[in-house]
């Protein structure tokens, strides 16, 4: 796991996602129904389909936050983490499964797509640095799925 401070480049990061987030669902699908079942409840989520728009909808935060420090205007970081995966739960309740993993995919491409277009200055910037570290790496290694191997068993090796 990476230190708190530990900044990763944008290649460490493009890799991160390569070799972690974008097996999720395949990863998923491979595990029986009540292994999904089980797998939400223990990451603290009622079904599995709201722990995919917690993942989702913090990587859309994270772009948001960025997007903000990068046009020059202040960004209020919400520090209730509870609060804002109950709201994040909550828009896409109604959301079938398939269609949140569609999302899934769709804002995964996008923040992949962000990643390859930063300015380095982005990168530079400890609070943007860190927001992605966590999206990209330390995310990943908190929602693994129990059939998905840690990004460093998968073959990420950061520099």
């Amino acid at each position: 796991m990476p230190t708190e401070k530990q900044q990763f480049s944008r290649q460490e990061l493009l890799a991160a996602l390569e070799y972690g987030w974008k097996h999720y669902l395949s990863w998923l699908k491979e595990l029986s129904e009540e292994e999904q079942a089980r797998y939400a409840q223990k990451q603290g989520f009622a079904r599995l389909q709201d722990v995919i728009v917690h993942i989702f909808g913090w990587w859309d935060l994270t772009m948001f936050r960025i997007y903000r420090i990068m046009s020059g205007h202040t960004v209020a970081v919400e520090n209730d983490m509870d609060k804002i995966n109950a709201e994040l739960v909550a828009r896409y309740k109604d959301w079938t499964r398939e269609a949140v993993e569609e999302k899934f995919v769709a804002i995964l491409t996008v923040f992949e797509d962000v990643l390859k277009v930063l300015p380095v200055k982005a990168f530079e910037d400890e609070r943007i640095s860190l927001w992605l570290r966590i999206d990209a790496i330390d995310h990943y290694e908190d929602h693994r799925l129990p059939n998905a191997p840690t990004l460093q068993e998968a073959g990420w090796k950061p520099e």
